[in-house]
């Protein structure tokens, strides 16, 4: 019994020093009744008081268990089930904040990473527009005898760097002013339409020659909003524009299609083209972000950054919507932005 309670070493070396106290040489203590209330004790440490007692003495045979023995041994029994679920609620705890201190260690990898990612880019973005702005400003000034169509060349490449430069420090000031909640909304009453009209004029869609054909509905279009117009009209023009840029197919297509649900409306802009790679698409509204299919396009990769955090401010979502053949984006208005007509 000592053996299976104690452990086969710690019940020996106690057998053995209570053998030795008592002058035998024996490896067995005599269970004299000082053995028995040291040996009480030891186990008590282990299974309770009750319970060790009910055990050596019904053992040894020197007393019966009486009922109000069982009912100690029984209350022992029940104290030490609520300590073992007890530890194993402190251990589910504690596994628990584990888990949530990994996770919180791993957005901070996450998020030095990205910083250390986001330095590095808008280097190089305000680097390659600098270096062309000196190179060619520099041709200029030292170049007394070039000709006239020559510096005429040097000095768009100048301004062309110079406009890309100020649109991408501009896109960085809004991104800021919109990240850290500072921008000022200025809600006014417009329709739909008249603000898809505008951002279709400002992309130059409307012109002739303009690479991708608009499909839309004016009719479902005709609806009354209390938003800030200009914001709005900002998000479309972004999504517009990248299908303009982006849309790989033979006759570029773009289709926006408004669907009014209860307490919402959804925006949705869809291509024809091959679309955005499943493991590309968690990384889209992601700063800086270039797709394989983008790397020989113009633009910091802001856009779409810009444009998810103005529909959070507006109240609404910008969000990718999968499985539509080619890329296709979902403008969500919120219920307080529509007015009754």
């Amino acid at each position: 019994m000592a053996q299976r309670i104690l452990g086969t070493g710690r019940a020996g070396r106690l057998f053995q020093q209570a053998a030795a106290a008592q002058g035998r040489a024996a490896s067995l203590p005599d269970p004299n009744p000082d053995f028995l209330k040291m040996l009480e004790r030891e186990l008590a440490g282990s299974v309770g008081a009750a319970t060790a007692h009910a055990m050596v003495y019904q053992i040894t045979g020197g007393a019966t268990v009486s009922v109000r023995d069982l009912l100690a041994v029984a209350d022992e029994t029940a104290q030490m089930m609520e300590y073992s679920s007890q530890l194993e609620r402190q251990s589910s705890e504690l596994t628990r904040t584990a888990a949530r201190l990994r996770e919180a260690n791993q957005k901070l990898t996450e998020l030095a990473e990205q910083k250390d990612t986001f330095l590095s880019q808008i280097s190089h973005e305000l680097r390659t527009p600098m270096t062309s702005i000196r190179a060619f400003s520099e041709l200029l000034m030292q170049g007394e005898d070039l000709e006239e169509e020559t510096r005429q060349k040097f000095s768009r490449i100048i301004h062309t760097e110079s406009m890309r430069l100020t649109r991408l420090l501009d896109d960085l000031l809004d991104l800021s002013v919109l990240e850290h909640g500072r921008v000022t909304l200025n809600e006014s009453p417009v329709t739909l339409a008249e603000v898809l009209d505008k951002a279709e004029a400002a992309t130059g869609v409307m012109e002739s020659g303009g690479r991708i054909r608009i499909l839309r509905d004016r009719d479902a279009e005709q609806i009354d909003l209390m938003t800030d117009g200009d914001r709005l009209a900002q998000v479309f023009i972004n999504l517009i524009s990248n299908a303009q840029k982006y849309c790989d197919a033979g006759e570029p297509q773009l289709r926006i299609r408004v669907q009014r649900q209860p307490g919402r409306v959804d925006v949705e802009f869809s291509d024809n083209g091959s679309g955005i790679p499943e493991r590309q698409q968690s990384l889209i509204f992601e700063k800086f972000t270039r797709l394989e299919t983008t790397r020989d396009a113009q633009g910091a990769g802001l856009g779409l950054a810009i444009s998810r955090e103005i529909m959070q401010r507006l109240g609404g979502r910008l969000s990718y919507v999968p499985g539509q053949g080619g890329a296709a984006f979902r403008v969500r208005l919120p219920g307080r932005a529509l007015r009754a007509a």
